[in-house]
């Protein structure tokens, strides 16, 4: 999905309220906004950007090897490989 905004004085947007609902947005909320690649995301607070990391050190002496990462970035993959064939069709 893509929207073009209007960039406001002081560089205020607007996020369309049909994104705000499908991502759990509130008034009041905190979006994190990165630069990746030339390119601006905006994350909403709830938002993990590696999940693997936060299971790293979860249990004392334990880490998350790059094999297990490797499996959850296919899960997640496949996962919205599938909820985007679903919101198409």
């Amino acid at each position: 999905m893509s929207k073009q905004l209007k960039v406001l004085q002081n560089g205020k947007i607007t996020i369309p309220a049909d994104i705000r609902k499908e991502l759990g947005i509130s008034d009041g909320d905190y979006i994190t906004l990165r630069i990746v690649d030339g390119r601006i995301m905006l994350l909403p607070s709830k938002t993990v950007p590696n999940p693997t990391d936060l299971l790293t050190g979860l249990a004392k002496g334990v880490q998350v090897t790059e094999p297990a990462k490797q499996e959850l970035r296919k899960t997640a993959a496949r996962r919205i490989k599938k909820k985007t064939a679903i919101n198409q069709g």
